[in-house]
């Protein structure tokens, strides 16, 4: 659209922030307003298993995206706390919770996703969390005093960040996963086992897989988790980390049944970030991007979110779009610092590893081109990996695991 005045971005999300940014930076002068239900507004995600939930002093403001003085600045009109209560993509008309109504030329939806509760009896406890908003923290926070026994429920990166992050403040944790090994969808088998083993050293105890039958709420206020096996144990908190749902509850049926992609729950865009409604967008957590081959991603991780944004933005403006990223991904779980880039393949065949110091660095490597890697406390080893993936380097795996040739020397093939 060429003649936009007016944008209304859904979502005070990373994607969403990012967008109005490039938005005002690039010399958008019309009128941007940002609406989201959470009255603290836009903030990281990420630390709200690590800083929020173990740091009495932290607040939202700490954490923030974009400051109250930013937003002043580039002008934007924020609703915080009032959120989207029903979108209408053909009139581009959002009916916000108090029933107030906005219309604009351009409205991007970037609302992210919500935390997925497993259907399980007594999930509905108040003492049965998930870690999604700034809220979500601060009352699990309050329920750790210093004898508190949490189970954590999940093994993908929510859970075992949240795993390690109390285990290492001194909690008792029960780490409990369906599966053998957390993670080990994530990343090559071995590295779990070290990354877990690490964990498990600073307190925590594994309960691998089990399968939850109910929650019981006890009569001092603790939780017991009844497993299928019928053995049991106590808690005084439970957090279940096991993954997020894209959020769309402000879309109707009908508009639900023509905007969702079934396969993702996210919402169909094409590679400008476009829905099928003129003028509609979506970013972030909440999108469905179509891809060069023809199927379908939605990604889950902050530098998307970030890109997305930007990309929408210069689609509004008729921009050039940007070059997209290698895919860039990092997990901070207790003393460890995880960081990823684009496709690990964690079976064996296409596994490359290269034993530098305490973390084997970890390399996919197919027909002799690097498609991923991931390090532990070695950010170098990827931001190599990340040149060599960009550029199409072709890589010698022999060469890749050898010590004595360095990295920088092969980024070039």
């Amino acid at each position: 659209m060429s003649q936009v005045e007016s944008v209304i971005v859904v979502g005070a999300s990373a994607a969403g922030i990012s967008c109005v940014r490039k938005l005002r930076n690039d010399g958008f002068l019309g009128s941007i307003t940002l609406v989201d239900k959470d009255q603290h507004g836009a903030y990281e995600r990420p630390p709200l298993s690590k800083q929020v939930l173990l740091e009495a002093d932290t607040t939202h403001k700490d954490i923030a995206l974009i400051s109250d003085d930013e937003l002043t600045e580039l002008d934007i009109i924020a609703y915080y706390g009032d959120g989207a209560h029903k979108v209408d993509p053909t009139s581009r008309t959002v009916t916000l919770e108090s029933g107030k109504q906005l219309t604009a030329d351009v409205i991007v939806l970037a609302t992210g996703g919500e935390a997925r509760r497993l259907p399980i009896e007594g999930a509905d406890l108040p003492q049965v969390l998930v870690l999604r908003h700034y809220e979500d923290a601060l009352n699990l926070r309050q329920r750790l005093t210093p004898d508190a026994r949490v189970a954590v429920i999940g093994g993908g990166f929510i859970g075992a960040e949240t795993t390690a992050s109390l285990s290492k403040s001194g909690f008792f944790v029960y780490w409990l996963d369906a599966v053998e090994l957390p993670m080990a969808h994530l990343l090559p088998q071995e590295l779990c086992k070290k990354i877990v083993a690490n964990t498990c050293a600073q307190g925590a105890k594994l309960v691998n897989n089990c399968r939850i039958k109910k929650f019981i709420e006890q009569a001092d206020g603790q939780v017991s988790i009844l497993f299928e096996d019928d053995t049991s144990i106590e808690v005084d908190a439970v957090v279940m980390g096991v993954g997020m749902t894209p959020k769309t509850p402000y879309l109707s049926a009908a508009t639900t049944s023509k905007m969702l992609n079934q396969a993702t729950g996210g919402i169909q865009v094409n590679q400008n970030q476009a829905t099928e409604y003129p003028g509609v967008y979506a970013a972030g957590d909440v999108a469905a991007v179509l891809q060069d081959d023809g199927s379908t991603v939605r990604h889950e991780h902050w530098q998307a979110a970030q890109y997305q944004g930007e990309r929408t933005a210069a689609a509004i403006l008729n921009q050039e779009l940007p070059p997209e990223p290698v895919d860039w991904f990092w997990s901070d779980q207790g003393d460890l610092h995880i960081e990823m880039a684009g496709n690990i393949l964690p079976t064996q065949e296409h596994l490359v590893v290269r034993h530098e110091g305490d973390w084997p660095v970890y390399f996919s490597v197919v027909d002799n081109q690097m498609i991923g890697a991931v390090s532990v406390d070695n950010p170098n080893a990827v931001r190599a990996a990340m040149r060599m993936i960009k550029n199409k380097v072709h890589v010698d795996p022999s060469r890749l695991a050898d010590l004595e040739i360095p990295l920088r020397k092969q980024m070039r093939g």
